[in-house]
């Protein structure tokens, strides 16, 4: 409603607004109106619908350049949905795919903190499990953002993810282009960035099935970026993974993508970003002249301890690792304790890493088969509820987000980290929360 649709009732409404937030006390045996309630309820509830919008956009936009920001804001999330529950300020309301999301990332923390207790170094554990408070979120900021009925929370995150991805590449070419390092944005180390650049980078694309030429622009922009701060952080493992995102946003709209491509507007975003990579062409002669040398080391037999050899290191040991205590693991905080002896074998230095670069890997060595196959459901149930929930208008954008960041997080953890990890644990735990909240309820519709 706006003051030129309904001016009298528009004036009224503020009127009884200020009346209600700024006069300190009413005088006594003053009883607020039917009217003044039925503004306050409605002031209240449009509040909070703009507070859970800006959220989703806020956890969109922030990975990549805010960092540990997104953490933060999801724990903040986590106890003031707590206390606001306590407050009974909404109703505790969660579907049945919310449950299975919930249960799932509850079931895997529970395996998680239940395998560390069978292994040794006890007293370590608490240190070592608390980042899994972030997988019980789901029980709290899912009934958070259903209480906003009617609003669609896909767009603002969609939207927020294409300006994260720019925001990325500009923040990525900076530290590249004028300062000569490895791009690491605001998340303070390179994979993470990277990792959370073509998260965005899927997201945001997929505003190009808006019909608004601006937002097909800005997923232009949304997949160009995340490429240029892909490149900017020089992480080839997750480089590798861009191939899979870029075939699943080709096939979410081809059509869209062969019209927007060759506008104006998108030619010079890619203008711009050939300039920025341009800039860079030192740093990427040199990252890729350092894989060619270390890959033919490795090819002649030598050992390394560079970036290449020193993952095969970690997998060789953590695989000896693991079959150690294939059904229930070393215990996590155990991880990397367990890999030493076969590290120490060759020689070579045992460098003070928090994972074995491999995150299923790293998974199994703390809790063997049974964590392993937890973190397999963990990363398939947000496409399983986005696969099987109603076929409402937002049903593809919705399983085109799932899809994305499973697949980011499945091929990036090959070779990288994937959870125990606060950024990366909040921006997946969030996404799932949103793919989960915005899908409508059939038996609320009914009621």
């Amino acid at each position: 409603m706006t003051a030129s649709e309904f001016p009298g009732q528009w004036l009224s409404e503020q009127i009884a607004i200020s009346r209600l937030f700024f006069c300190r006390r009413k005088p006594r045996g003053m009883a607020m109106s039917a009217s003044d309630k039925a503004v306050t309820a409605r002031t209240f509830q449009a509040s909070f619908d703009r507070n859970n919008s800006i959220s989703a956009f806020l956890m969109g936009a922030l990975p990549a350049v805010g960092g540990t920001v997104i953490s933060v804001m999801l724990y903040t999330f986590f106890v003031w949905a707590v206390m606001s529950l306590a407050l009974k300020r909404y109703e505790f309301q969660m579907s049945r795919s919310d449950r299975e999301l919930a249960w799932t990332f509850t079931a895997f923390a529970a395996l998680i903190v239940l395998t560390a207790l069978i292994g040794p170094n006890r007293p370590e554990i608490p240190h070592s499990i608390v980042w899994l408070l972030a997988f019980l979120s789901p029980w709290t900021v899912i009934p958070r953002l259903r209480a906003s009925r009617g609003i669609d929370l896909l767009q603002p995150y969609v939207v927020g993810a294409a300006i994260g991805a720019v925001g990325a590449a500009l923040q990525g070419s900076i530290q590249a282009v004028f300062f000569g390092v490895q791009a690491e944005g605001g998340a303070g180390n390179a994979a993470v960035f990277s990792i959370m650049s073509l998260c965005l980078m899927g997201i945001g694309g997929l505003n190009i099935a808006s019909r608004s030429r601006t937002r097909q622009l800005l997923a232009i922009s949304a997949v160009v970026g995340g490429i240029v701060a892909l490149a900017m952080s020089l992480i080839r493992g997750v480089g590798l993974a861009m191939f899979p995102i870029l075939a699943l946003l080709v096939i979410f709209a081809p059509a869209r993508w062969r019209s927007a491509v060759w506008r104006p507007a998108s030619l010079l975003v890619l203008a711009a970003a050939a300039t920025a990579l341009y800039s860079v062409q030192r740093l990427l002669d040199g990252r890729w002249n350092q894989t060619v040398r270390e890959l033919h080391r490795i090819l002649m037999g030598e050992q390394t301890t560079k970036s290449i050899g020193e993952r095969l290191r970690l997998w060789r040991a953590g695989w000896d690792a693991f079959l150690d205590s294939p059904i229930w693991g070393h215990g996590i905080q155990n991880r990397m304790a367990s890999l030493v002896p076969e590290l120490s074998s060759d020689g070579l230095p045992v460098r003070n890493f928090t994972h074995a670069h491999n995150g299923f890997l790293s998974i199994a060595i703390d809790g063997g088969i049974l964590t392993l196959t937890a973190l397999l459901a963990v990363l398939c149930v947000p496409v399983f509820i986005a696969w099987r929930a109603p076929r409402d208008p937002n049903y593809r954008i919705r399983l085109f987000v799932a899809l994305i960041v499973s697949t980011a997080y499945a091929a990036s953890g090959v070779t990288q980290i994937m959870f125990k990890h606060d950024i990366m644990d909040a921006f997946f735990v969030f996404a799932a929360i949103v793919i989960a909240a915005s899908i409508p309820d059939p038996s609320w519709h009914a009621a």
